[in-house]
């Protein structure tokens, strides 16, 4: 079966694939895996008392208040009655964002966060607040008080929802609510390691190919991205402040990697205008990077300015791929590589995916944020979560696609190679390519010259039918006794060639030897045809310069020499002569006495 009707049988499996994992991993995020809770947990929803400057609601749902953006300074205050459930490990949690935490039970303080962020001037990251009732039956009732104090501008609009029960069934609620982000994010980040390892070795020593290493950034960025958005780090560690940097570090460094990635894989992206591009989107974490370790700008001030940077930047590159893929499909359609899909049309579907489901994040983000209530407490990133697993799922299968199109390629390279260098009737390497292997050849090496006997009676008495049958079974006699040589190839009518690079002493005269002991053995059972041949080789460190066309020469002549040797002990003999067994010291095979 040819390589191209294997590859139009078997490609249909990749969308398949593609299609199946996500599918799994939705499921896997559904309610169907939820463990139930043993102890009482409720949400405390309803009956809040929320001020805000000049914004005050009573018996306000958190989940309807929009308190208007909160800038730096503002002081939040919401309080509403303990419940009555005592469970035990009982707890209060919510999520805060940028704001100094104090927490009171009757003007009683409970709980502090974030006042040694706020007065070493440090940016305060996002957290979630577990704050332990110690004895709730003695609480039950009072007044619970939250006081968030705003430590940035444009901090949030909407206020988090808050949770009372079993502090490891509210940590184990978080976590299942989080599982189908902790799962792709896992996903990505192990396969970005294993592809930068991958593609470190083979930039090494597979050319420098650079964009497998973007490949594994993408990868990498949208990980860390989607795990530091859902707070997933904090549950491995407590430096809050470091993956807070990583959320908005990695977050930041997308837009790099795909485009580094888009240009390194599709050299005719490199153009000024992109690499104008590639250098706005690296410098943009650099920088901001550096403004916020200064303590000049915290890092999170420059979200929206990336928000449209992003917007600008896929108007500009989107069209530009979209013509690239269609001149190339265009000039694969009718190629004997093209296998029916190309790896640039998985390439921009996932693309695609991504960039829209960012971009429907981005305005739900906004609208939450500015339009809504509840604000950007309830915004979340699912769309771009399944978008960037679909990315990079499809970069996977751009590679899988890519290689089996240079695999096409390489096959159909050297097919037509095959036909142009090889003897059709042989199966050895012609003319024209041991030509040109002799004007590539470099290091030390060795030329056999043979030049086969009797030819030209065979034809004129047998027939060429029996002339080419004599040839062929004397080249796959050759193909046996020369196995380790770099070159065998048929120069002439009846003339040979065969070249051993790096060869070992006396290595000419071992394989001289052994096609003699194989032409021995096939002329004692054929009866029409008696094969022998003449024989002369040459090292490349006999000439001075080590020129292969000399080396060939030298071999050449002693050959001739040789084969004027079995020319004189011939006289009066027709085909039935036999090679002699011990080659001589300068290099030919003597002839029978």
């Amino acid at each position: 079966m040819r390589l191209r009707d294997y590859l139009h049988i078997n490609v249909w499996l990749l969308p398949i694939l593609l299609v199946i994992i996500p599918v799994i991993l939705i499921l896997f995020g559904s309610s169907f895996m939820t463990t139930p809770n043993t102890y009482h947990m409720t949400t405390l929803e309803d009956g809040w008392s929320v001020k805000h400057g000049n914004f005050h609601a009573d018996d306000a749902s958190l989940e309807d208040l929009n308190i208007g953006d909160s800038q730096k300074g503002d002081v939040v205050i919401l309080s509403t009655k303990m419940p009555s459930e005592s469970v035990p490990s009982a707890c209060i949690m919510f999520r805060t964002i940028l704001s100094v935490v104090t927490v009171y039970i009757d003007n009683e303080v409970i709980y502090t966060y974030g006042n040694e962020y706020f007065d070493s001037g440090r940016l305060l990251p996002k957290h979630f607040n577990f704050v332990p009732i110690k004895n709730p039956q003695q609480y039950a009732g009072k007044t619970l008080t939250i006081r968030l104090d705003v430590t940035e501008d444009d901090a949030f609009s909407g206020l988090s929802p808050v949770y009372y029960g079993n502090r490891f069934e509210l940590e184990r609620h978080l976590l299942q609510k989080k599982r189908l982000p902790l799962f792709i994010g896992g996903f990505q980040l192990v396969f970005a390691f294993l592809l930068l390892t991958l593609s470190s070795y083979l930039y090494m020593y597979h050319g420098h190919d650079l964009s497998l290493i973007f490949t594994s950034l993408i990868a990498f960025f949208l990980g860390a991205y989607n795990l530091a958005f859902n707070d997933l780090f904090c549950f491995l560690s407590d430096y809050e402040a470091f993956f807070n940097f990583l959320e908005y570090f990695s977050l930041y460094s997308i837009p790099f990697a795909i485009i580094a990635f888009l240009i390194s894989s599709h050299p005719s992206l490199n153009n000024n205008l992109n690499k104008i591009l590639i250098a706005i989107n690296a410098l943009f974490p650099i920088i901001t990077t550096v403004l916020h370790v200064c303590g000049i700008i915290h890092i999170n001030i420059f979200v929206p300015t990336l928000h449209v940077l992003a917007i600008l930047e896929t108007v500009v590159e989107l069209p530009q791929i979209i013509s690239d893929v269609i001149r190339h499909y265009q000039e694969r359609r009718n190629s004997p590589e093209y296998v029916g899909m190309t790896s640039d049309s998985i390439l921009i579907l996932g693309l695609a995916l991504f960039i829209v489901c960012s971009v429907i994040d981005i305005i739900k983000y906004n609208v939450l944020k500015f339009l809504l209530a509840g604000g950007e407490a309830y915004a979340d990133i699912n769309f771009m979560t399944i978008g960037a697993l679909c990315f990079v799922l499809c970069l996977f299968v751009f590679y899988f696609y890519h290689g089996i199109e240079h695999i096409n390629s390489v096959y159909m390279k050297e097919h037509l190679e095959g036909l142009a260098y090889t003897d059709s009737l042989t199966g050895l390497m012609n003319r024209a390519k041991c030509m040109q292997y002799m004007a590539s050849v470099q290091g030390k090496f060795a030329i056999i010259s043979i030049d086969m006997d009797n030819l030209k009676p065979v034809n004129d008495t047998l027939g060429h039918q029996e002339g080419d049958r004599m040839l062929k079974t004397f080249a796959d006699i050759m193909k046996q006794a020369f196995s380790g040589a770099a070159l065998i190839g048929r120069t002439g009518g009846d003339e040979f060639l065969v070249a051993v690079e790096n060869p070992e002493e006396g290595i000419c005269e071992k394989m001289i030897n052994d096609l003699c002991e194989r032409l021995n053995a096939f002329n004692s059972h054929e009866t029409n045809l008696n094969l022998s041949a003449s024989c002369g080789f040459a090292y490349s460190r006999e000439v001075q310069g080590s020129d292969a066309g000399d080396v060939f020469v030298l071999a050449d002549n002693r050959m001739y020499e040789e084969k004027d040797k079995h020319h004189s002990s011939k006289i009066g003999r027709f085909v039935n002569d036999i090679m002699g067994n011990t080659p001589s010291k300068e290099g030919g095979v003597p002839a029978d006495d």
